[in-house]
């Protein structure tokens, strides 16, 4: 990890951009942790970059500030099973720490026989946190190859973009943003109806979903392969939900929609979350019925019975 920038280098880079100083220092831990792991390598392995922070760090499609790091990960065939994928989750781990993040080992959670692996660190922090920033970055990693080729796309922090210095990764494979709105809208399609608000493990920001949807949405349209990718990444998350076992996906999508209109709440939540997150300026970041617009448009691309 490269030295920590200094308050004052934070603070004028918050005066140039507006932007609130502990959101800048954030993106520069993000930036290291995206550095590492595209510098890590494990024979026969590979890592693509993907989520909301591939699509505003590397893509930059999106303006918000994403605080987790997703990686999906190609494994060989033949390094599938619980015990090889333990290996590498050890040896991913040991990387991540000498690269300078304190990763304690409760703050380590491996699911599916190891296909799901999430790690957690807390960071320094010259400010005061706002609400909107969790005190820790969190890498999720899922052993799941993609269905479009990886993208070569370089990565910035802030800092360094602000000082003209040159980027923290010079080329790293990242996911297809169509790919990604088909994630994005699978993911919707069983959180949503899944959801419990206020549960100890409720996350109110799975409405990022919505507002990156409607930033990809004409992507998205324009694919005609987009349908396809929907109904490949939802049968991979099938089983996410036991609420919504058995479901065919036009009922899952029924349910979502449903959900989302009848829920006032979700306006507010979206409202909060974009307005505490988001560095575009005043309106150029989509408003809620923007957003929802966008989830109908491209749940009919998807052609999947969701007419009612």
């Amino acid at each position: 990890m490269n030295a920590r920038p200094e308050q004052t280098e934070l603070e004028e880079i918050s005066l140039l951009m507006g932007i609130d100083p502990s959101f800048i220092e954030k993106d520069w831990f993000v930036t290291q942790v995206v550095a590492a792991l595209a510098a890590f390598r494990y024979e026969g392995f590979e890592l693509i970059f993907t989520g909301g922070t591939a699509l505003s760090k590397a893509h930059k499609l999106i303006e918000r500030f994403s605080e987790d790091v997703d990686f999906r990960v190609i494994a060989p065939q033949d390094q599938q099973s619980r015990k090889a994928l333990s290996d590498f989750k050890k040896v991913v781990l040991a990387h991540l720490r000498e690269s300078g993040f304190a990763i304690s080992d409760a703050q380590v959670r491996a699911r599916n026989d190891n296909r799901l692996l999430a790690f957690e660190f807390d960071y320094p922090s010259h400010f005061n946190q706002p609400a909107a920033l969790r005190p820790y970055v969190q890498i999720e990693i899922a052993v799941r190859a993609p269905q479009y080729p990886g993208i070569l796309l370089s990565v910035f922090s802030f800092v360094n973009a602000a000082y003209n210095r040159q980027p923290e990764v010079e080329r790293i494979a990242c996911i297809d943003p169509v790919e990604s709105a088909a994630d994005k809208l699978s993911a919707l399609a069983w959180r949503i109806p899944a959801r419990v608000r206020g549960d100890e493990k409720d996350d109110p920001s799975l409405v990022r979903h919505l507002h990156d949807l409607a930033l990809l949405k004409h992507r998205a349209l324009a694919d005609e392969q987009f349908p396809v990718l929907v109904a490949n990444a939802m049968r991979a998350d099938d089983r996410r939900a036991s609420s919504l076992s058995g479901l065919s996906i036009g009922e899952k999508f029924r349910k979502m929609m449903e959900c989302l209109e009848a829920d006032r709440e979700y306006q507010t939540e979206y409202d909060t979350f974009v307005r505490g997150v988001s560095y575009a300026r005043e309106r150029e970041f989509p408003d809620f019925v923007m957003a929802m617009q966008a989830i109908r448009d491209l749940v009919l691309r998807t052609g999947i019975g969701f007419e009612r």
